[in-house]
Protein backbone atom coordinates (compact mmCIF):
# COMPACT_ATOMS: atom_id res chain seq x y z
CA UNK A 1 0.00 0.00 0.00
CA UNK A 2 1.36 3.25 -1.08
CA UNK A 3 0.95 6.55 0.65
CA UNK A 4 -0.09 9.87 -1.01
CA UNK A 5 3.15 11.56 -0.44
CA UNK A 6 4.62 8.91 -2.71
CA UNK A 7 2.14 8.70 -5.21
CA UNK A 8 3.25 12.55 -5.94
CA UNK A 9 6.62 12.10 -6.41
CA UNK A 10 6.31 9.44 -9.01
CA UNK A 11 4.06 11.75 -10.93
CA UNK A 12 6.56 14.16 -10.21
CA UNK A 13 9.09 12.01 -11.25
CA UNK A 14 7.26 10.89 -14.75
CA UNK A 15 6.46 14.56 -15.63
CA UNK A 16 10.59 15.18 -15.62
CA UNK A 17 12.06 12.38 -17.73
CA UNK A 18 11.19 13.00 -21.21
CA UNK A 19 12.40 17.25 -20.66
CA UNK A 20 15.85 15.38 -19.31
CA UNK A 21 16.06 12.95 -22.04
CA UNK A 22 15.46 15.54 -25.13
CA UNK A 23 18.44 17.27 -23.36
CA UNK A 24 20.70 14.27 -23.44
CA UNK A 25 19.55 13.96 -26.99
CA UNK A 26 20.18 17.67 -27.74
CA UNK A 27 24.04 17.48 -25.97
CA UNK A 28 24.79 13.74 -27.43
CA UNK A 29 23.25 15.17 -31.17
CA UNK A 30 25.99 18.51 -30.73
CA UNK A 31 29.05 16.03 -29.51
CA UNK A 32 28.03 13.69 -32.44
CA UNK A 33 28.08 17.09 -34.75
CA UNK A 34 32.07 17.89 -32.97
CA UNK A 35 32.87 14.76 -33.52
CA UNK A 36 31.92 14.09 -36.77
CA UNK A 37 33.67 17.73 -37.83
CA UNK A 38 36.76 16.84 -35.71
CA UNK A 39 36.72 13.53 -38.09
CA UNK A 40 35.80 15.35 -40.71
CA UNK A 41 38.42 18.16 -40.97
CA UNK A 42 40.93 15.01 -39.81
CA UNK A 43 40.42 12.94 -42.67
CA UNK A 44 40.57 16.32 -44.95
CA UNK A 45 43.53 17.12 -43.37
CA UNK A 46 44.90 13.45 -43.14
CA UNK A 47 44.40 13.71 -46.93
CA UNK A 48 46.06 17.02 -47.62
CA UNK A 49 49.06 15.92 -46.37
CA UNK A 50 48.98 12.74 -48.22
CA UNK A 51 48.35 14.75 -51.57
CA UNK A 52 51.39 16.64 -50.23
CA UNK A 53 53.71 14.08 -49.41
CA UNK A 54 52.82 12.47 -52.57
CA UNK A 55 54.02 15.35 -54.34
CA UNK A 56 57.23 15.65 -52.00
CA UNK A 57 58.30 12.19 -52.68
CA UNK A 58 57.32 12.38 -56.76
CA UNK A 59 59.62 15.68 -57.03
CA UNK A 60 62.15 13.87 -55.07
CA UNK A 61 61.92 11.01 -57.22
CA UNK A 62 61.91 13.15 -60.73
CA UNK A 63 65.01 14.94 -58.89
CA UNK A 64 67.21 11.78 -58.16
CA UNK A 65 66.11 10.25 -61.51
CA UNK A 66 66.91 13.74 -63.49
CA UNK A 67 70.50 13.17 -61.57
CA UNK A 68 70.75 9.67 -62.04
CA UNK A 69 70.28 10.20 -66.04
CA UNK A 70 73.46 12.90 -66.01
CA UNK A 71 75.12 10.45 -63.91
CA UNK A 72 75.14 8.31 -66.34
CA UNK A 73 76.40 10.66 -68.98
CA UNK A 74 78.83 11.73 -67.21
CA UNK A 75 80.41 7.95 -66.92
CA UNK A 76 79.63 7.76 -70.98
CA UNK A 77 81.79 10.95 -71.55
CA UNK A 78 84.47 9.60 -69.17
CA UNK A 79 84.88 6.46 -70.69
CA UNK A 80 84.67 8.07 -74.78
CA UNK A 81 87.54 10.76 -73.66
CA UNK A 82 89.75 7.46 -72.64
CA UNK A 83 90.07 6.44 -76.06
CA UNK A 84 89.47 9.66 -78.15
CA UNK A 85 91.20 12.70 -76.74
CA UNK A 86 88.79 15.50 -78.95
CA UNK A 87 85.91 13.99 -79.76
CA UNK A 88 83.44 15.37 -82.22
CA UNK A 89 80.12 16.81 -81.11
CA UNK A 90 78.80 13.45 -83.83
CA UNK A 91 80.73 10.96 -81.76
CA UNK A 92 78.88 12.74 -78.22
CA UNK A 93 75.46 12.71 -80.00
CA UNK A 94 76.13 8.54 -80.56
CA UNK A 95 76.70 8.26 -76.67
CA UNK A 96 74.02 6.25 -75.78
CA UNK A 97 71.27 7.68 -73.15
CA UNK A 98 70.12 6.20 -70.42
CA UNK A 99 66.63 3.77 -69.55
CA UNK A 100 65.10 4.79 -66.65
CA UNK A 101 61.76 3.31 -65.96
CA UNK A 102 58.39 5.40 -64.92
CA UNK A 103 60.36 8.17 -66.19
CA UNK A 104 59.86 9.86 -69.32
CA UNK A 105 64.03 11.85 -70.78
CA UNK A 106 62.35 14.87 -72.68
CA UNK A 107 66.27 15.91 -72.92
CA UNK A 108 69.40 14.30 -73.02
CA UNK A 109 72.13 16.31 -74.13
CA UNK A 110 76.08 16.16 -74.41
CA UNK A 111 78.21 19.04 -75.32
CA UNK A 112 81.35 20.64 -75.78
CA UNK A 113 81.58 23.67 -74.38
CA UNK A 114 84.61 26.51 -76.02
CA UNK A 115 87.50 25.18 -76.92
CA UNK A 116 90.94 23.72 -74.75
CA UNK A 117 92.10 26.39 -72.87
CA UNK A 118 95.45 26.90 -70.91
CA UNK A 119 94.19 28.08 -67.38
CA UNK A 120 95.36 26.80 -63.35
CA UNK A 121 93.29 24.11 -62.51
CA UNK A 122 90.26 25.21 -60.23
CA UNK A 123 88.35 21.53 -59.85
CA UNK A 124 88.27 18.37 -58.75
CA UNK A 125 91.79 16.67 -56.85
CA UNK A 126 94.62 18.61 -58.28
CA UNK A 127 93.65 22.47 -57.99
CA UNK A 128 96.78 24.83 -57.97
CA UNK A 129 98.16 22.95 -61.00
CA UNK A 130 98.83 24.45 -64.42
CA UNK A 131 97.15 22.54 -66.82
CA UNK A 132 94.80 22.25 -70.04
CA UNK A 133 91.08 22.08 -69.77
CA UNK A 134 88.28 21.11 -72.32
CA UNK A 135 84.76 21.53 -70.52
CA UNK A 136 81.13 19.79 -71.52
CA UNK A 137 77.84 19.96 -69.76
CA UNK A 138 75.96 16.89 -69.70
CA UNK A 139 71.96 17.73 -69.67
CA UNK A 140 69.03 15.92 -68.68
CA UNK A 141 65.47 16.93 -68.65
CA UNK A 142 63.19 14.37 -66.86
CA UNK A 143 59.20 14.03 -66.11
CA UNK A 144 56.82 11.52 -64.57
CA UNK A 145 53.44 11.79 -64.51
CA UNK A 146 53.16 14.85 -62.66
CA UNK A 147 56.74 16.52 -62.27
CA UNK A 148 59.98 17.36 -64.19
CA UNK A 149 63.18 18.27 -63.32
CA UNK A 150 66.15 19.32 -65.41
CA UNK A 151 69.73 19.07 -64.07
CA UNK A 152 73.01 20.30 -65.79
CA UNK A 153 76.72 18.89 -64.74
CA UNK A 154 79.47 20.40 -66.07
CA UNK A 155 82.48 17.63 -66.41
CA UNK A 156 86.32 18.91 -66.92
CA UNK A 157 88.95 16.81 -69.62
CA UNK A 158 92.16 18.22 -67.37
CA UNK A 159 95.63 17.48 -69.36
CA UNK A 160 98.23 18.38 -66.50
CA UNK A 161 101.97 19.13 -67.96
CA UNK A 162 103.52 16.48 -66.07
CA UNK A 163 106.85 17.95 -64.95
CA UNK A 164 104.61 20.60 -62.88
CA UNK A 165 105.68 17.48 -60.18
CA UNK A 166 108.61 17.31 -57.73
CA UNK A 167 108.32 13.79 -58.16
CA UNK A 168 105.74 10.94 -59.94
CA UNK A 169 105.72 7.72 -60.19
CA UNK A 170 102.81 4.93 -62.22
CA UNK A 171 104.80 1.62 -59.90
CA UNK A 172 105.00 1.80 -56.10
CA UNK A 173 106.93 5.04 -54.49
CA UNK A 174 110.06 4.47 -52.15
CA UNK A 175 111.58 7.37 -49.87
CA UNK A 176 113.67 6.29 -47.59
CA UNK A 177 116.59 8.42 -47.91
CA UNK A 178 120.11 8.44 -45.08
CA UNK A 179 120.44 11.92 -45.53
CA UNK A 180 118.25 14.76 -45.01
CA UNK A 181 116.03 15.86 -48.19
CA UNK A 182 113.45 18.65 -48.98
CA UNK A 183 110.68 18.33 -51.71
CA UNK A 184 109.91 21.63 -52.91
CA UNK A 185 107.11 20.27 -55.92
CA UNK A 186 103.90 17.90 -55.60
CA UNK A 187 105.03 14.12 -55.09
CA UNK A 188 102.37 11.91 -56.46
CA UNK A 189 102.15 8.01 -57.18
CA UNK A 190 99.32 5.94 -58.74
CA UNK A 191 100.68 2.76 -56.31
CA UNK A 192 101.33 3.11 -52.92
CA UNK A 193 103.78 5.42 -51.49
CA UNK A 194 106.01 4.35 -48.40
CA UNK A 195 107.79 7.11 -47.68
CA UNK A 196 110.07 7.40 -44.32
CA UNK A 197 113.83 8.84 -43.43
CA UNK A 198 116.86 7.42 -41.44
CA UNK A 199 117.54 11.57 -40.44
CA UNK A 200 114.78 13.92 -41.76
CA UNK A 201 112.38 14.41 -44.75
CA UNK A 202 110.36 17.63 -45.47
CA UNK A 203 107.56 18.15 -47.80
CA UNK A 204 106.92 21.69 -48.68
CA UNK A 205 103.87 20.82 -51.20
CA UNK A 206 101.11 18.32 -51.79
CA UNK A 207 101.31 14.69 -51.28
CA UNK A 208 99.09 12.21 -53.09
CA UNK A 209 98.86 8.54 -53.53
CA UNK A 210 96.29 7.03 -55.47
CA UNK A 211 97.26 3.60 -53.48
CA UNK A 212 97.89 4.00 -49.66
CA UNK A 213 100.51 5.50 -47.33
CA UNK A 214 103.10 3.60 -44.96
CA UNK A 215 105.82 4.86 -43.11
CA UNK A 216 108.19 1.61 -43.24
CA UNK A 217 110.31 -0.15 -46.26
CA UNK A 218 108.18 -2.08 -48.52
CA UNK A 219 110.94 -5.08 -48.02
CA UNK A 220 111.70 -7.50 -45.71
CA UNK A 221 110.70 -6.89 -42.02
CA UNK A 222 108.53 -3.53 -42.64
CA UNK A 223 110.52 -1.79 -40.23
CA UNK A 224 110.01 2.06 -39.46
CA UNK A 225 113.19 4.32 -39.59
CA UNK A 226 113.75 6.92 -37.56
CA UNK A 227 113.84 10.26 -38.71
CA UNK A 228 111.26 13.03 -39.20
CA UNK A 229 108.49 13.21 -41.95
CA UNK A 230 107.50 16.66 -42.17
CA UNK A 231 104.76 17.71 -44.46
CA UNK A 232 103.23 20.82 -44.80
CA UNK A 233 99.57 21.49 -44.75
CA UNK A 234 96.91 23.77 -45.90
CA UNK A 235 97.99 26.64 -43.67
CA UNK A 236 101.72 26.34 -44.70
CA UNK A 237 103.30 24.85 -41.41
CA UNK A 238 104.55 21.44 -40.93
CA UNK A 239 103.21 18.64 -39.51
CA UNK A 240 105.31 15.42 -38.08
CA UNK A 241 104.09 11.91 -39.34
CA UNK A 242 104.83 10.58 -36.26
CA UNK A 243 102.41 11.59 -33.76
CA UNK A 244 104.03 11.13 -30.05
CA UNK A 245 103.56 6.91 -29.92
CA UNK A 246 102.49 5.86 -33.71
CA UNK A 247 103.57 6.62 -36.72
CA UNK A 248 100.28 8.02 -38.86
CA UNK A 249 99.89 5.80 -42.03
CA UNK A 250 96.98 3.27 -42.75
CA UNK A 251 97.86 0.85 -39.59
CA UNK A 252 95.35 3.22 -37.98
CA UNK A 253 92.08 2.91 -38.37
CA UNK A 254 91.70 6.73 -38.01
CA UNK A 255 94.33 7.58 -40.64
CA UNK A 256 91.68 8.91 -43.35
CA UNK A 257 90.21 11.41 -40.73
CA UNK A 258 93.55 12.45 -38.59
CA UNK A 259 95.18 12.91 -42.29
CA UNK A 260 92.50 15.59 -43.27
CA UNK A 261 92.51 17.64 -39.14
CA UNK A 262 95.98 17.26 -39.66
CA UNK A 263 97.36 18.42 -42.94
CA UNK A 264 93.95 19.97 -44.36
CA UNK A 265 94.04 18.06 -48.06
CA UNK A 266 98.06 18.38 -48.37
CA UNK A 267 98.50 14.54 -47.60
CA UNK A 268 96.16 12.07 -49.20
CA UNK A 269 95.51 8.84 -50.55
CA UNK A 270 93.27 6.32 -51.39
CA UNK A 271 91.23 6.58 -48.02
CA UNK A 272 90.45 9.88 -49.78
CA UNK A 273 89.35 8.36 -52.75
CA UNK A 274 92.45 9.99 -55.66
CA UNK A 275 91.66 9.47 -59.15
CA UNK A 276 94.84 7.65 -61.01
CA UNK A 277 96.70 10.15 -63.32
CA UNK A 278 98.05 8.52 -66.79
CA UNK A 279 98.90 9.78 -69.73
CA UNK A 280 96.69 9.41 -72.55
CA UNK A 281 97.13 5.59 -74.27
CA UNK A 282 94.99 2.86 -73.84
CA UNK A 283 94.28 1.14 -70.79
CA UNK A 284 96.38 -1.76 -71.34
CA UNK A 285 99.51 -0.23 -72.24
CA UNK A 286 102.37 0.13 -70.31
CA UNK A 287 103.77 3.52 -70.25
CA UNK A 288 107.15 2.40 -71.53
CA UNK A 289 105.74 2.56 -75.01
CA UNK A 290 106.05 6.40 -74.95
CA UNK A 291 110.00 6.07 -75.64
CA UNK A 292 109.24 3.14 -77.63
CA UNK A 293 109.18 3.08 -82.01
CA UNK A 294 106.19 3.82 -83.76
CA UNK A 295 104.92 0.46 -85.44
CA UNK A 296 102.09 -0.34 -87.94
CA UNK A 297 98.82 -0.29 -85.57
CA UNK A 298 99.79 2.67 -83.63
CA UNK A 299 96.17 4.34 -83.24
CA UNK A 300 96.13 7.16 -82.16
CA UNK A 301 97.08 7.72 -78.74
CA UNK A 302 99.79 6.02 -79.34
CA UNK A 303 100.87 8.31 -82.08
CA UNK A 304 100.09 11.74 -80.05
CA UNK A 305 101.83 10.01 -76.81
CA UNK A 306 105.41 8.47 -78.55
CA UNK A 307 108.56 10.61 -78.88
CA UNK A 308 108.89 8.58 -82.14
CA UNK A 309 106.20 10.53 -83.22
CA UNK A 310 106.94 14.18 -81.93
CA UNK A 311 110.72 14.18 -83.08
CA UNK A 312 111.73 16.23 -85.77
CA UNK A 313 114.96 14.09 -85.92
CA UNK A 314 115.58 10.30 -85.78
CA UNK A 315 118.69 7.89 -85.05
CA UNK A 316 117.25 4.35 -85.64
CA UNK A 317 119.79 1.52 -86.38
CA UNK A 318 122.36 3.62 -87.54
CA UNK A 319 120.40 5.46 -89.97
CA UNK A 320 119.48 9.48 -89.32
CA UNK A 321 116.16 10.95 -90.91
CA UNK A 322 113.67 13.69 -90.00
CA UNK A 323 110.32 13.39 -89.23
CA UNK A 324 109.67 13.22 -92.77
CA UNK A 325 111.77 9.83 -93.49
CA UNK A 326 114.23 12.36 -95.20
CA UNK A 327 117.89 11.15 -94.69
CA UNK A 328 119.92 13.67 -93.13
CA UNK A 329 123.67 13.72 -92.80
CA UNK A 330 125.62 15.14 -89.39
CA UNK A 331 128.93 14.61 -89.22
CA UNK A 332 130.76 14.19 -85.42
CA UNK A 333 127.32 14.45 -83.68
CA UNK A 334 125.87 10.34 -83.92
CA UNK A 335 128.98 7.92 -82.91
CA UNK A 336 128.70 4.44 -82.33
CA UNK A 337 131.02 2.10 -80.42
CA UNK A 338 130.90 -1.73 -79.84
CA UNK A 339 131.86 -2.96 -76.36
CA UNK A 340 132.67 0.74 -75.67
CA UNK A 341 132.98 0.62 -71.29
CA UNK A 342 132.13 -2.04 -68.51
CA UNK A 343 128.90 -1.20 -66.29
CA UNK A 344 129.45 -2.69 -63.25
CA UNK A 345 126.26 -3.29 -62.49
CA UNK A 346 124.64 -4.96 -65.42
CA UNK A 347 127.79 -7.00 -65.29
CA UNK A 348 128.39 -6.49 -69.24
CA UNK A 349 130.52 -4.41 -71.76
CA UNK A 350 127.93 -1.85 -72.95
CA UNK A 351 127.70 -0.93 -77.10
CA UNK A 352 127.17 2.79 -77.35
CA UNK A 353 125.70 5.38 -79.62
CA UNK A 354 127.17 8.70 -78.23
CA UNK A 355 125.24 12.07 -79.22
CA UNK A 356 127.81 15.38 -79.08
CA UNK A 357 125.63 17.87 -78.27
CA UNK A 358 128.44 20.74 -78.86
CA UNK A 359 129.13 19.38 -82.37
CA UNK A 360 125.28 19.12 -83.04
CA UNK A 361 124.82 23.03 -81.72
CA UNK A 362 128.28 24.44 -83.80
CA UNK A 363 127.38 21.74 -86.51
CA UNK A 364 123.46 23.86 -86.98
CA UNK A 365 122.04 20.26 -86.90
CA UNK A 366 119.99 21.22 -83.55
CA UNK A 367 116.69 19.39 -84.50
CA UNK A 368 113.85 21.60 -85.77
CA UNK A 369 111.37 21.25 -82.86
CA UNK A 370 114.26 20.68 -79.89
CA UNK A 371 113.01 16.92 -79.89
CA UNK A 372 115.02 14.22 -80.85
CA UNK A 373 114.49 10.34 -81.08
CA UNK A 374 117.49 7.29 -81.17
CA UNK A 375 117.27 3.89 -80.84
CA UNK A 376 119.34 0.57 -81.99
CA UNK A 377 119.66 -3.00 -81.52
CA UNK A 378 123.58 -3.22 -82.37
CA UNK A 379 125.59 -5.66 -80.04
CA UNK A 380 124.01 -7.48 -76.87
CA UNK A 381 123.71 -4.58 -74.27
CA UNK A 382 122.79 -1.57 -76.50
CA UNK A 383 122.69 1.76 -74.65
CA UNK A 384 122.87 5.51 -75.41
CA UNK A 385 125.23 8.52 -74.02
CA UNK A 386 125.50 12.02 -74.14
CA UNK A 387 128.17 13.79 -74.14
CA UNK A 388 129.77 17.78 -73.94
CA UNK A 389 126.07 18.68 -73.36
CA UNK A 390 126.95 21.90 -70.59
CA UNK A 391 125.28 24.02 -73.34
CA UNK A 392 122.32 23.21 -74.60
CA UNK A 393 120.47 24.67 -78.10
CA UNK A 394 118.52 27.72 -77.87
CA UNK A 395 115.22 26.96 -76.85
CA UNK A 396 116.33 23.70 -75.27
CA UNK A 397 116.22 20.28 -75.90
CA UNK A 398 114.46 16.66 -75.12
CA UNK A 399 116.19 13.49 -76.32
CA UNK A 400 114.12 10.00 -75.63
CA UNK A 401 114.76 7.00 -76.22
CA UNK A 402 114.11 3.24 -75.10
CA UNK A 403 117.18 2.29 -74.24
CA UNK A 404 119.28 2.94 -70.95
CA UNK A 405 120.80 6.54 -70.93
CA UNK A 406 124.39 7.95 -69.89
CA UNK A 407 124.91 11.33 -69.10
CA UNK A 408 128.44 11.74 -69.22
CA UNK A 409 129.92 15.25 -67.25
CA UNK A 410 127.61 18.17 -66.25
CA UNK A 411 124.53 18.59 -68.37
CA UNK A 412 122.48 21.80 -69.21
CA UNK A 413 124.48 23.73 -66.11
CA UNK A 414 125.45 26.60 -68.18
CA UNK A 415 122.71 28.96 -69.24
CA UNK A 416 120.17 26.41 -67.87
CA UNK A 417 117.51 25.42 -70.65
CA UNK A 418 114.29 23.54 -71.07
CA UNK A 419 115.23 20.04 -71.27
CA UNK A 420 113.94 16.34 -70.72
CA UNK A 421 115.53 13.14 -70.77
CA UNK A 422 113.18 9.69 -71.26
CA UNK A 423 115.00 6.54 -71.21
CA UNK A 424 114.31 3.02 -70.09
CA UNK A 425 117.25 3.60 -66.94
CA UNK A 426 119.60 6.80 -66.37
CA UNK A 427 122.94 6.66 -65.15
CA UNK A 428 125.24 9.35 -63.89
CA UNK A 429 128.96 9.37 -65.09
CA UNK A 430 131.02 12.08 -63.40
CA UNK A 431 133.54 14.79 -64.98
CA UNK A 432 136.00 12.16 -64.25
CA UNK A 433 134.85 9.34 -65.70
CA UNK A 434 137.21 7.02 -67.32
CA UNK A 435 136.21 4.26 -70.04
CA UNK A 436 139.27 2.94 -69.35
CA UNK A 437 139.11 2.53 -66.04
CA UNK A 438 135.53 1.11 -66.13
CA UNK A 439 136.59 -2.64 -65.70
CA UNK A 440 138.68 -1.66 -62.64
CA UNK A 441 138.05 -1.92 -59.20
CA UNK A 442 135.76 0.89 -57.90
CA UNK A 443 139.08 2.22 -55.92
CA UNK A 444 139.94 3.25 -59.25
CA UNK A 445 136.84 4.98 -60.63
CA UNK A 446 136.95 7.89 -58.25
CA UNK A 447 134.23 10.79 -59.59
CA UNK A 448 134.33 14.17 -59.48
CA UNK A 449 131.17 16.77 -58.26
CA UNK A 450 128.63 16.92 -61.31
CA UNK A 451 125.67 19.37 -62.53
CA UNK A 452 122.03 18.44 -63.96
CA UNK A 453 119.66 20.57 -65.44
CA UNK A 454 116.90 18.28 -66.47
CA UNK A 455 113.37 16.79 -66.23
CA UNK A 456 113.98 13.03 -65.98
CA UNK A 457 111.41 10.23 -67.19
CA UNK A 458 112.25 6.95 -66.27
CA UNK A 459 112.04 3.29 -65.31
CA UNK A 460 113.55 1.74 -62.15
CA UNK A 461 114.01 -2.06 -61.09
CA UNK A 462 111.10 -2.54 -58.30
CA UNK A 463 111.51 -3.76 -55.14
CA UNK A 464 110.46 -7.13 -54.44
CA UNK A 465 108.20 -7.48 -51.34
CA UNK A 466 109.68 -9.32 -48.43
CA UNK A 467 113.29 -9.22 -50.49
CA UNK A 468 115.35 -6.96 -52.42
CA UNK A 469 114.90 -3.02 -52.30
CA UNK A 470 115.11 -1.18 -55.36
CA UNK A 471 116.97 1.17 -53.70
CA UNK A 472 114.09 3.90 -53.55
CA UNK A 473 113.95 7.22 -55.05
CA UNK A 474 116.93 8.60 -53.70
CA UNK A 475 118.31 5.94 -56.28
CA UNK A 476 116.84 6.97 -59.57
CA UNK A 477 119.64 8.24 -61.03
CA UNK A 478 122.53 5.21 -61.01
CA UNK A 479 126.06 5.29 -60.06
CA UNK A 480 128.81 2.84 -61.21
CA UNK A 481 131.58 5.53 -59.48
CA UNK A 482 133.13 5.98 -56.25
CA UNK A 483 131.25 9.33 -54.95
CA UNK A 484 132.28 9.42 -51.60
CA UNK A 485 134.19 12.83 -51.79
CA UNK A 486 131.49 14.05 -54.55
CA UNK A 487 128.23 15.70 -54.91
CA UNK A 488 125.76 15.83 -57.24
CA UNK A 489 123.46 18.99 -57.71
CA UNK A 490 120.46 18.39 -59.68
CA UNK A 491 117.48 20.52 -60.67
CA UNK A 492 114.64 19.53 -62.63
CA UNK A 493 111.70 17.15 -62.02
CA UNK A 494 111.73 13.10 -61.11
CA UNK A 495 109.21 10.98 -63.45
CA UNK A 496 108.89 7.23 -63.24
CA UNK A 497 106.30 5.44 -65.17
CA UNK A 498 107.46 1.95 -66.08
CA UNK A 499 110.19 -0.97 -64.79
CA UNK A 500 112.99 -0.88 -66.51
CA UNK A 501 113.20 -3.32 -69.27
CA UNK A 502 116.66 -3.23 -70.91
CA UNK A 503 118.73 -2.36 -67.62
CA UNK A 504 117.30 -4.55 -65.33
CA UNK A 505 120.05 -5.60 -62.81
CA UNK A 506 119.30 -4.73 -58.80
CA UNK A 507 119.98 -2.14 -56.88
CA UNK A 508 123.07 -2.78 -54.39
CA UNK A 509 125.27 -1.10 -52.70
CA UNK A 510 129.20 -0.77 -51.83
CA UNK A 511 129.81 -3.78 -54.80
CA UNK A 512 129.99 -1.16 -57.77
CA UNK A 513 129.35 2.50 -56.14
CA UNK A 514 129.01 4.63 -53.36
CA UNK A 515 126.75 7.17 -53.05
CA UNK A 516 127.45 11.20 -53.21
CA UNK A 517 126.01 14.00 -51.06
CA UNK A 518 122.57 14.61 -53.45
CA UNK A 519 121.87 17.75 -53.28
CA UNK A 520 118.61 17.16 -55.60
CA UNK A 521 115.89 19.74 -55.75
CA UNK A 522 112.47 20.32 -57.85
CA UNK A 523 113.72 23.38 -60.53
CA UNK A 524 110.81 25.66 -59.65
CA UNK A 525 111.26 27.42 -62.93
CA UNK A 526 109.22 24.79 -63.86
CA UNK A 527 106.30 26.00 -62.64
CA UNK A 528 106.19 28.82 -65.62
CA UNK A 529 105.13 26.74 -68.98
CA UNK A 530 107.37 29.47 -70.31
CA UNK A 531 110.28 27.01 -69.20
CA UNK A 532 108.80 23.66 -69.88
CA UNK A 533 111.33 21.36 -71.74
CA UNK A 534 109.82 20.85 -75.65
CA UNK A 535 107.36 18.00 -75.89
CA UNK A 536 105.97 18.36 -72.62
CA UNK A 537 104.24 15.14 -72.04
CA UNK A 538 100.40 15.54 -70.30
CA UNK A 539 98.97 12.93 -68.11
CA UNK A 540 94.48 13.85 -68.29
CA UNK A 541 91.94 13.35 -65.81
CA UNK A 542 88.16 13.68 -65.91
CA UNK A 543 86.76 15.64 -63.21
CA UNK A 544 83.23 16.17 -62.21
CA UNK A 545 82.68 19.79 -62.03
CA UNK A 546 80.04 22.47 -60.84
CA UNK A 547 76.03 21.91 -61.27
CA UNK A 548 72.90 23.49 -61.30
CA UNK A 549 68.94 22.62 -60.83
CA UNK A 550 66.98 24.34 -63.43
CA UNK A 551 63.58 22.89 -62.83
Amino acid sequence: MQTQGTKGREGQARGQRPNQRGMVMMVAMVLLAGLIFVAGTSAIRSTRQTQVSAVEMDNIRTFYAAEGAVEWGAGELKSLLGSQLDPTQTDLNALPAPTLSGYTINAYNITKVGTLTAERISSGEYIGLQGYVQRYTVQARVSSNRRTSEIVREIQHQFIPLFQFGVFYEKDLEIIPGPNMTFAGPIHTNGDLYMAAESHIWCNSTVTAVGHYWHYRKDNAHPDPPGAVDVKNALGAYQNVWRGSYWLDNRQATWATDALNLWGGTFRDAAHGLTTLRLPLPPAADQHVVVERGVVGDGPLERDAKYWYKASVRYVDGTLKDSAGNSLVQPGVYTYTANKFWDDRQDKWVDMVEINVGTMISGGYTPANRILYISHRNGDAPVVRITNAATLPTGGLTIATDLPLYIKGNYNSTAKKGSALLCDAITLLSPSWSDAASSSSLSSRVASSMIVNACIMTGHVGTINGSTYSGGLENIFRFIENWDAATVTYRGSIIDLWFSQFATAPWSYGAYYTAPTRNWAFDTDLLSPANWPPGTPRVQTVQRGKWRQIS
